[in-house]
């Protein structure tokens, strides 16, 4: 047991723990069960969450780096996965053999435990749902000491669907069996497109959801904030639509640079950001087959890119709201204006049916995630209220990318929270599994 600082991606909140590396599932089983801390104890992968879900200051900190394990089923498109590998690893290793995970991130450096505590989402949810959509067994240590395997349907199901999106508070995700889709080539057919104002971006991703497995929207954080971006559809390569310029089971690295690090200095200004998104919006389009790498993952061609915004770091704001609320992303724009939020990366995206876990973040409707440097005057009051705002219009907030939300909007946002809670305290009676995020927000 060490001690170890902490910092959530956005490097806005940090925190001193023990960090428990265990050697063997029995000296884990052995730990957890004989436990006994008011502080608790929390688990973390690659620590990409952005606020505080895998913060514990004062308590117990497991690293999950360990559960390694990565096993194809033979004759079958099935996976089992530790839950310490990386989304990148399994990438990688499914490609080898022509398959892929139907979900995936923007970025490949999530742990599968922690993809399923967020019961992430990608590019395909209007057609793929969220993560938890291709989990078919989770094996879960819980609070005794006991584990247990958990299945999306039949007996224990309720305790697989607070597990999924339960922001590691239901116990430790040991493994899971992931379905997995075929894959011709790693390889997407791509088809990017400018948009002048949001309208025309909603309209896109509105029209290209029937006929494109991947929508996105990058929008310009800069200028007049009035939602010019570019629109980016993609298909996965078929033998139907590859070409003699794709490679058939060649995967594609893309090249990685390091952001240096230089202290505390900020990278991010009205003058530099507005600099960077014109040359972005003007940019030669994608209009053809590019590595599955390039078009998932585009952030992780930097590594610690969160260091841009300086020693204060910044602030994911990402929500949901139900179509026919159009108007307010308009005005979460004409706010950032306001604030002088200029930033790179704002990203909108269109969700499909949301999945039975009860703190899952997706439900249909449009999701608009913006990175807004945490320095900014009033940038607190302007987040309240349009948290405000967001719960009048049955929106909610992207926990896991959370660090500041207030505890009483959360109810409201997730309405069965309640019953979560209630099958929590059942499978974790004596509140071990604690974090920052679950004391800040009051969830257990």
């Amino acid at each position: 047991m060490r001690k170890i600082e902490s910092t959530g991606w956005g490097r806005t909140l940090r925190s001193i723990s023990s960090e428990f590396e265990p050697r063997s599932l029995e000296e884990l089983q052995e730990y957890v069960g004989g436990h006994e801390s008011s502080r608790g104890v929390i688990v973390h992968g690659l620590r990409r969450s952005y606020g505080d879900s895998s913060l514990n200051i004062g308590g117990v900190s497991i690293n999950a780096a360990f559960l390694s394990g990565l096993t194809f089923h033979q004759d079958t498109e099935m996976v089992t996965v530790g839950t310490g590998v990386s989304m990148r690893t399994l990438e990688r290793a499914s490609l080898e053999r022509q398959l892929f995970p139907p979900v995936v991130p923007g970025t490949g450096f999530v742990s599968i435990g922690g993809a399923i505590a967020a019961d992430i989402h990608g590019k395909s949810h209007h057609i793929t749902g969220s993560f938890s959509s291709c989990v078919k067994r989770i094996r879960l240590l819980y609070a005794d000491g006991q584990i247990r395997d958990l299945y999306p349907q039949g007996p224990g199901a309720d305790h697989f669907w607070a597990t999924v999106g339960g922001l590691g508070l239901t116990g430790m995700i040991l493994e899971a069996d992931l379905q997995l889709i075929q894959m011709h080539e790693p390889s997407v057919l791509v088809e990017e497109t400018r948009v002048n104002n949001l309208e025309e971006m909603l309209g896109l991703l509105s029209s290209s959801d029937e006929n494109f497995q991947h929508t996105v929207a990058w929008i310009d954080l800069s200028g007049d904030f009035r939602g010019r971006g570019v629109v980016g559809k993609g298909n996965y390569v078929t033998k139907n639509s590859a070409t003699k310029k794709s490679s058939p089971g060649k995967i594609k690295e893309s090249a990685s640079l390091p952001f240096p690090n230089i202290g505390g200095i900020s990278f991010i200004n009205k003058y530099s950001v507005r600099a960077f998104n014109e040359i972005w919006f003007r940019k030669p389009l994608t209009k053809g087959i590019t590595s599955i790498d390039a078009f998932m993952h585009p952030l992780d061609r930097i590594q610690n890119w969160n260091r841009i915004y300086g020693g204060r770091g910044f602030l994911q704001y990402q929500f949901v709201v139900p179509e026919g609320n159009e108007d307010f992303l308009a005005h979460v724009l004409a706010t950032m204006k306001d604030l002088g939020a200029a930033s790179f990366l704002g990203v909108l995206k269109k969700f499909g049916e949301g999945s039975p876990a009860h703190l899952s973040f997706p439900k249909p409707g449009w999701t608009l995630a913006l990175d807004i440097p945490a320095h900014l005057d009033n940038l607190e009051q302007a987040l309240n209220s349009l948290d405000s705002q967001l719960c009048a219009r049955d929106g909610r907030i992207y926990l896991i990318k959370d660090a500041r939300l207030k505890p009483e909007f959360v109810p409201v946002m997730y309405p069965r929270l309640e019953e979560w809670r209630a099958i929590r305290n059942n499978m974790d009676p004596r509140g071990m599994w604690q974090s920052d995020q679950s004391r800040r927000l009051k969830l257990c």
